[in-house]
């Protein structure tokens, strides 16, 4: 009886954080920003052209884990993971 409250609780999470995702850039961010490379993600606002949504993630690492081997991998060439109200949305430039 748990486990579907669980995973019914689970879903409405992960649709409320995509659904709120353009709400999150407008609020302001807080966590302080780093300079976007090649290497690094930024954190923080969105900039202009990191336009594509890729998924949220519970902590930074986890965040900035995936934003670094979508890299590494070739699928972009540039990362940012903001801060939304519980989640990290990772947000990248392709």
């Amino acid at each position: 009886m748990i486990k579907p409250a669980l995973r019914a609780g689970t879903a409405a999470l992960a649709t409320a954080a995509l659904l709120a995702a353009p709400a999150a850039l407008s609020a302001p961010a807080h966590a302080a920003t780093a300079t976007a490379t090649a290497t690094a993600g930024t954190v923080g606002q969105v900039p202009a052209g990191d336009n594509v949504y890729r998924d949220w993630y519970r902590t930074h690492s986890n965040c900035v884990t995936a934003g670094q081997g979508g890299i590494d991998r070739g699928h972009w060439d540039h990362y940012t993971c903001s801060e939304g109200d519980w989640l990290w949305h990772l947000w990248t430039n392709r």
